[in-house]
């Protein structure tokens, strides 16, 4: 099944590259790791997400087998894997229909947003830790 959704990622990029140029392909392939990145560490706050994942423990290149074991454990949750691709596919999608630079503003307005909530997030649960082990 997860070559079904691999095939999937590749045939949206390509219909995404020759409808919107070959640009809006790094854009989204971007914007699905970074939304995929904010929607686990919502759950596990930034420095967790990183350490969980072995993120740091990837070496290139990215499709050798040892770093299999630190990639396809983000997969395990489909929903945030779509929610990512849905936001992916939105913000080319708005480029396609506004102004880029409108895209652009709104795309880091919301991202900014997004990190609060993350931040205001963490910041309740670091002090309930804090309180907890005092």
């Amino acid at each position: 099944m997860q070559k079904w959704f691999v095939a999937l990622a590749v045939a949206v990029l390509i219909v995404i590259g020759f409808a919107a140029g070959p640009m809006s392909v790094v854009v989204a392939f971007l914007s699905f790791w970074v939304t995929l990145y904010l929607v686990w560490a919502y759950e596990l706050g930034f420095k967790d997400t990183w350490a969980r994942y072995g993120l740091h423990r990837v070496k290139p290149p990215f499709w050798a087998e040892e770093n299999k074991a630190w990639f396809l454990p983000i997969f395990d949750d489909r929903l945030k894997v779509l929610k990512a691709a849905a936001v992916a596919l939105l913000i080319v999608a708005f480029s396609l229909m506004l102004p880029v630079s409108v895209v652009r503003i709104a795309t880091l307005i919301v991202l900014a947003w997004y990190v609060s909530e993350i931040y205001r997030a963490q910041k309740t649960t670091d002090q309930l830790d804090r309180a907890r082990f005092n």
